[in-house]
């Protein structure tokens, strides 16, 4: 094309009219429908993606057409994307539209009108060392906020946001749900953890691009997650991808390595589990009944307590079943009800004297032998509470000189 400029973000001004931009998609944000239908029955739609130049250069990017036209956009271009801009318009930001988009470093943003800019992927000279840029998170890492603060925030009516440093637990399978106006949406969930809390975060998402990226996520993997929205459902805790959200996977920063190694450690060790929530929530894990554990989840704060109950289901052979690799159900009945709780595998060695592995090794008959020991049998268990989830730190048959609450 005539005229055209090759431009970096840092130089960019609003006097540009054939501009070109190189760039690597780092976040993208669902297509949606503007004003209502043309004559012609067609619709107006707009999507929107972050672009990085550099490991400080960012800038938010608007893609305007028809609805054809947008959402053919949003499937054709995938976070990770090089791409080349050309001919885009560039505005000056502004406005509370800005409340809702990625915190970026330009001062600017683009605005693609469908027949008149383009887009297409860059297989360049440079393409390589745009490779790196998808692993530098958008926000420093100094100012991130911790598992153990979010989980103690109070309900509020406004948006509340908040950095993360985490490591994946697991990954939930993407899953359909009603909505209130009777339409289907698409979720999935992925619980993280960090080095601030012994409890575990729920992250939520919706968008088919995160979803999809999350197919990569394994148990170990580092996310930087910048502005995750912070919601409160049935009084617990979560947080959730939203159109300010960028997720960095597996950052390049020394702090998530520091994480990382953290995390690993603390799964190699095992143990002192029950002392670690203790110290976190400031109180000791006081005896309880089924009913009194029962109504303190209902509360969605973070608690210990130690429960003398029967075990009602349990059964080793849930390690082999199906998509579960980090806990098993147990339940637990007492004489005011009866309540279930997840039992992961890293007490195994603990509670059985087995690993994983060596419980893999053993015949069914042993396994059946060791399920025997606990099975409708009086125990005593430490839990924890980590809304919505309640954990089992240890567990061993009880004795006479165990506590037993009457109410």
């Amino acid at each position: 094309m005539a005229g055209i400029q090759k431009v970096r973000l840092n130089n960019l001004n609003i006097n540009l009219k054939n501009a070109l931009i190189i760039g690597i998609i780092i976040a993208k944000n669902s297509p949606r429908t503007i004003g209502p239908k043309k004559k012609n029955g067609e619709s107006r739609g707009i999507t929107s993606f972050t672009l990085r130049d550099s490991e400080v250069d960012t800038i938010n990017v608007d893609v305007w057409g028809s609805e054809y036209f947008v959402i053919t956009f949003y499937e054709r271009f995938l976070v990770g994307d090089i791409v080349e801009i050309s001919s885009p318009k560039i505005c000056v930001k502004g406005g509370d539209n800005e409340m809702y988009r990625p915190h970026v470093s330009s001062p600017f943003y683009l605005s693609l009108n469908e027949g008149i800019s383009d887009m297409t992927t860059h297989n360049g000279d440079t393409y390589t060392t745009y490779l790196p840029l998808l692993h530098v998170p958008t926000k420093s890492s100094s100012g991130y906020c911790g598992i153990a603060e979010v989980v103690k925030l109070s309900e509020q009516t406004d948006n509340v946001y908040v950095d993360l440093l985490v490591v994946v637990k697991s990954v939930s399978p993407t899953k359909t749900i009603r909505t209130k106006t009777g339409s289907d949406m698409t979720i999935r969930s992925v619980e993280i953890i960090d080095n601030t809390s012994p409890a575990s975060l729920f992250l939520d998402m919706f968008d088919i691009d995160t979803i999809q990226r999350a197919d990569e996520w394994q148990a170990e993997n580092v996310l930087f997650i910048a502005d995750a929205r912070v919601t409160w459902r049935s009084r617990a805790v979560k947080v959730q991808v939203c159109s300010k959200t960028v997720i960095t996977h597996q950052p390049y920063t020394a702090d998530a390595e520091a994480l990382k190694l953290y995390i690993r450690n603390q799964n190699n060790t095992g143990g002192g589990a029950a002392a670690a929530w203790a110290a976190w929530s400031g109180e000791r894990p006081c005896t309880a009944s089924v009913a009194q554990i029962r109504d303190r989840l209902a509360t969605g704060a973070p608690f210990c307590a130690s429960l003398h109950a029967t075990v009602t289901r349990l059964s080793l052979e849930d390690v082999f079943s199906g998509d579960n690799k980090e806990d098993i159900l147990i339940s637990f009945a007492d004489h005011t009800g009866e309540l279930s709780a997840r039992l992961p595998l890293t007490t195994l060695p603990e509670v059985f004297g087995y690993s994983v592995k060596q419980l893999k090794m053993i015949s069914s008959d042993d396994r059946a032998a060791l399920n025997w020991n606990f099975l409708l049998e009086q125990c005593s268990a430490k839990l924890a509470s980590s809304p919505p989830r309640l954990i089992v730190l240890t567990l061993r048959r009880a004795s006479p000189a165990d506590p037993i609450p009457l109410y």
